[in-house]
């Protein structure tokens, strides 16, 4: 690798292939593992899928994970003509109780929208990620104790 002063030099940056994806994330195990041995190996996260389904179509969905004892919500999607319904927060209270189950102590989640649907299903904001077009990411979490 070339260096000038502090800098790597752009030419030597490049977009990853699928293995050398996977030794960064090898590497970044490891690194926490040696720093943090209490935390179990990332990639032993618990996939989480529920689904709504009606008349053998699926109206609603909820994809996460769990792992450091912690829920992360990636989805949370209900089909627009059944919204109101109550889905969305059935779907994020059962994902709340497994995921209980599986040890997780926190869930957390980001969002560009849905704020007043979050907070009143118990999650507190808890940080703004500014971005283009107008919008905006905000984080959110909540307890499961």
């Amino acid at each position: 690798m070339t260096f000038q002063g502090e800098a790597v030099v752009p030419g030597d940056i490049q977009v990853a292939t699928v293995d050398q994806a996977t030794a960064v994330a090898r590497g970044f195990q490891a690194f926490v593992s040696a720093q943090h041995p209490q935390l179990a190996d990332e990639s032993a996260d618990i996939p989480l899928r529920l689904v709504v389904v009606e008349d053998s179509k699926v109206i609603a969905g909820l994809l996460g994970r769990v792992f450091w004892q912690g829920l992360e919500i990636e989805v949370l999607w209900v089909e627009e003509r059944h919204r109101q319904r109550g889905l969305g927060r059935q779907l994020l209270q059962r994902a709340e109780v497994e995921a209980r189950a599986l040890g997780a102590q926190v869930a957390y989640l980001r969002t560009a929208q849905s704020a007043a649907f979050y907070e009143r299903c118990g999650y507190q904001h808890c940080g703004f990620l500014p971005r283009p077009l107008g919008t905006g990411l905000h984080s959110y979490h909540k307890a499961l104790g």
